[in-house]
């Protein structure tokens, strides 16, 4: 099983495998990378995300906000499926694995999922020609960041924190980052005599 997860697939050969487990893999750079379980704050998370998406979305007609679903990124010789935690589209349902026309997406840090690989997906998010806000948030503290595009250009916000609000572009309204975060603590731990 490790040599079939290492090697380099096309889109569709990763769209139709199946490793033989109930693991589920996201395609990076043409090799299936296995997505590490959820801890509980970060699924309460996702469905907090959800909510706030969703109130707003009554307004905007067509798009739909999805959970566990992925995304085509990339290019044919470097293709790429994510699946962010949230995403938003407008494209109609079809029998086919992911969506094409993401609008926006929401990824969630946790230590489970991997600081960086999370980030370095932004970029390859904001490729996609039908993307139009990004929200990257923090599990462990109250604490995120937007991207948007305006006039065909992305721009990014400072970190958001607790007990501040956002304008959505993308939903037309503010967004307060405290929606995030109901029902999780995020307080400060105290440091353990060791220093962990």
């Amino acid at each position: 099983m490790v040599e079939t997860a290492q090697r380099r697939m096309t889109l569709a050969e990763f769209l139709v495998w199946d490793d033989g487990t109930d693991t589920r893999y996201e395609l990076v750079g043409g090799v299936p990378r296995a997505m590490a379980p959820a801890y509980p704050r970060h699924g309460l998370m996702i469905g907090n995300a959800a909510h706030a998406i969703d109130l707003r979305l009554d307004d905007l007609g067509t798009s739909r906000t999805f959970i566990g679903i992925g995304t085509v990124v990339g290019s044919p010789d470097d293709p790429g499926f994510y699946v962010p935690d949230v995403i938003v589209s407008a494209e109609p349902i079809v029998d086919e694995p992911g969506l094409r026309q993401p609008q926006m997406v929401v990824e969630i840090n946790s230590p489970a999922s991997g600081r960086d690989a999370k980030e370095l997906k932004i970029a390859d998010y904001a490729a996609l020609p039908t993307m139009q806000e990004i929200w990257l948030l923090q599990s462990r503290r109250p604490l995120m960041q937007v991207w948007q595009k305006r006039s065909g250009q992305w721009e990014g916000s400072l970190p958001l924190l607790a007990g501040q609000s956002f304008e959505s572009r993308f939903l037309g309204g503010a967004v307060s980052v405290d929606k995030f975060y109901a029902g999780i603590d995020v307080s400060p731990k105290p440091a353990s005599p060791e220093g962990g």
